[in-house]
């Protein structure tokens, strides 16, 4: 899916368990400091994100 959205960012938690973790206890600071950053301010990273877990 994230191939079909042409301008999407895929963040990505190395080690990670399931399809979500924005708003869960323990997920990696980059994790909502990426969506923050989208979610106030509209500001996509330049390229996707890996967090380590």
């Amino acid at each position: 899916m994230h191939r079909a959205l042409h301008g999407s960012r895929l963040v990505y938690v190395r080690g990670g368990r399931g399809h979500a973790v924005y708003g869960f206890p323990g997920a990696p600071a980059c994790v909502p400091r990426t969506v923050d950053a989208y979610l106030t301010d509209g500001r996509l990273p330049t390229t996707d994100v890996t967090c380590d877990s």
